[in-house]
């Protein structure tokens, strides 16, 4: 029971990939990338105020300074006092007491004032831790809010999302990957398609790649019309509501599809030999038909009933005469020859119309001739059927096989589209030959590529662009160790003379009158005198220094120095590189968009249909991005 609930519940995923909106694929966002961080900053544990700090280590100070001191002082006061007791008698005793009390008095009143501060300021810390534990449990409590609010919110995030496909996206061409990525983005990409308009996958990779598509879209309720060739051809309707003309002509194109621009006169006779039998087959027209009249012309046995006895005999005597017969008969051979593989085709359809999802496919036979030419029938049928499409035209997805296509099919189907307003995706297994010739022609996506030439092609598609890398990175260490001595020895003898003379002359006179009064007026003396005096000193002094020094010095250096030095360059280079195309993961696709500058923005998806079966996946572009 539980298997089968598991079942059940896996195919009722599965039809979510029908819900609304074209998607390519799914693109990974890690929701945990979008939390946001609790911003608000912790609180922090303030400080006691620097005032009561000060006041209490003043007090402090104060009280060991006066404790100090006042021991010191009245200490020496009080035994002073004691002392001089002998002398005072009680005067003095009591003196020593006071001012022993008023020493104890002043370190009291420090020591309280000191108590006092330190209270004031052990009950302000205590105020502000309060105020802090406070504060910061009610930060914690808002944070843990965030956070659980975050948790409930990202929780309900997806971390799926769908890449959606652009409105304007009217050709998509989709290069490398395997068979299985392949059939992963055919799922993804057709179911979603199914949801808006009908679709028409081509599948000419002889592996089913849709296979898996009309299953999911069979389990909608979806209606499905696949077509296997050649298996299955009686049933297939490729041709089915093709007007005479219109089969002719892709009869004709399906067979010349090598050579249709060299053989102009070939496809001309049997376009003409073809329509000269539609002209007799009237409005039945099929591919059963043309080969019973192709064998009736050329007068070959017909057991069928595909022809009536009087178109058998008209197509044989009067259609071309028996000259002409004999010049075509290499052109009714060929036409012959490729007609008979496909008589079948049709056959069964018994009037059974297209469905919603028509897919048209290759089983899984080995290649031939009618197998190459049903996959160019095929596409040439789907192009003309869009051409003359009554309503609305749908989706065309053609995926390719190791043969490719004919570049012109490609061309003429993508102009069909074009001109109806049609989707058409491509995708080719390769990206070599004619694969590179249409490269552009519309958006384009890369899966794995494993040949590195190929690799190479879509990296140069993608372009260069320049960036600043690392090209050098120097490291250098170095020790130098030096050492030195140098001795120097000196002598020196200096002889020095000195001669001094002087000499010193002198000489000095002088003369005296004098008055005598008194009783004799005529009485008078005078005096005289002279002097000289001559010296003469000479000297000489001679000196002679003897100096001898010597002196050695020893020098050493010692140095270690280290660098490290980065140097970046422009370089001009890819913007995804060949290896990273060769090292895709198998359900991987890059999505290359061009922004309105020119340059190249690659967007990754995932392929894979089964992310639609985890939690978390939407079918809608994601809201948020990280």
């Amino acid at each position: 029971m539980s298997v089968q609930n598991t079942e059940a519940q896996a195919a009722t995923r599965c039809l979510r990939l029908f819900e609304p909106g074209q998607r390519l694929g799914w693109t990974y966002r890690d929701p945990e990338s979008l939390r946001s961080l609790f911003s608000e900053p912790e609180p922090q544990r303030p400080p006691a105020p620097v005032a009561y700090q000060n006041r209490a280590q003043a007090a402090r100070l104060r009280h060991e300074d006066r404790k100090s001191s006042t021991v010191k002082i009245g200490g020496g006061i009080s035994l002073l006092l004691l002392v001089l007791t002998t002398v005072g008698g009680a005067l003095m005793v009591v003196l020593a007491v006071i001012a022993a009390a008023a020493t104890a008095a002043l370190v009291v009143h420090a020591g309280q004032a000191a108590a006092k501060a330190g209270a004031q300021l052990e009950a302000k810390s205590a105020e502000l831790e309060q105020h802090f534990q406070y504060a910061w449990h009610s930060w914690q409590q808002r944070a843990l809010q965030h956070t659980a609010a975050q948790d409930q919110w990202i929780n309900g995030l997806d971390a799926w999302g769908a890449l959606p496909a652009g409105p304007d996206m009217r050709r998509l061409d989709i290069f490398g990957g395997s068979q299985r990525s392949r059939e992963g983005f055919l799922t993804v990409f057709g179911t979603s398609t199914l949801q808006q308009r009908p679709l028409i996958v081509v599948d000419l990779t002889q592996a089913l790649v849709c296979e898996e598509l009309c299953a999911v879209a069979g389990l909608a309720g979806v209606a499905v019309d696949v077509q296997l060739l050649p298996s299955r051809m009686a049933e297939s309707g490729i041709v089915t509501g093709l007007t005479a003309q219109e089969l002719v002509d892709t009869l004709v194109e399906a067979v010349y599809a090598e050579e249709a621009e060299g053989n102009r006169a070939g496809r001309a006779l049997d376009t003409r030999i073809l329509q000269q039998l539609c002209a007799v087959l009237g409005t039945e027209v099929t591919p059963a038909r043309l080969g019973a009249g192709l064998r009736a012309l050329m007068g070959e046995l017909d057991d069928t009933e595909a022809l009536t006895r009087a178109e058998r005999n008209r197509i044989a005597d009067e259609l071309l005469g028996d000259k002409n017969k004999d010049q075509m008969r290499d052109s009714l051979l060929r036409l012959a020859s490729f007609l008979h593989p496909l008589e079948r085709l049709g056959a069964e359809r018994c009037g059974r119309g297209p469905g919603y999802l028509t897919c048209i496919a290759l089983d899984f036979t080995t290649g031939s001739a009618s197998t190459e030419l049903l996959a160019d029938l095929a596409v040439q049928s789907v192009t003309r059927r869009l051409a003359s499409f009554p309503e609305a035209a749908p989706s065309v997805v053609v995926a390719l096989g190791e043969r490719g296509l004919q570049r012109r099919y490609l061309e003429q189907l993508a102009s069909v589209c074009e001109r109806r307003g049609a989707q058409l995706t491509v995708l080719h297994p390769h990206l070599r030959e004619g694969a590179q010739e249409v490269i552009g022609g519309g958006t384009v996506g890369f899966m794995k590529l494993g040949n590195h030439q190929e690799a190479g092609v879509a990296a140069d598609f993608l372009g260069r662009h320049h960036s600043f890398v690392l090209h050098s990175l120097t490291d250098t260490e170095g020790t130098t160790v030096s050492t030195s001595v140098a001795k120097t020895i000196g002598s020196s003898v200096s002889v020095g003379t000195t001669y001094s003379e002087s000499v010193t002359r002198g000489s000095n006179w002088g003369s005296s009158d004098t008055y005598q009064g008194g009783f004799n007026p005529f009485a008078t003396s005078s005096t005289s005198s002279s002097g000289g005096s001559y010296s003469e000193t000479i000297g000489t002094s001679t000196s002679r220094t003897y100096s001898t020094n010597e002196s050695t010095t020893h020098t050493t250096g010692d140095s270690q120095s280290t660098s490290l030095a980065h140097g970046r360059q422009r370089v001009y280079e890819y913007a995804v590189e060949p290896t990273q195309l060769q090292a895709l993961t198998e359900f991987s696709l890059l999505l290359v968009g061009r922004r309105p500058d020119g340059s190249v923005a690659v967007h990754p998806v995932d392929c894979n249909p089964n992310v639609v079966l985890l939690d978390r996946v939407s079918t809608q572009p994601l809201p948020y991005t990280a």
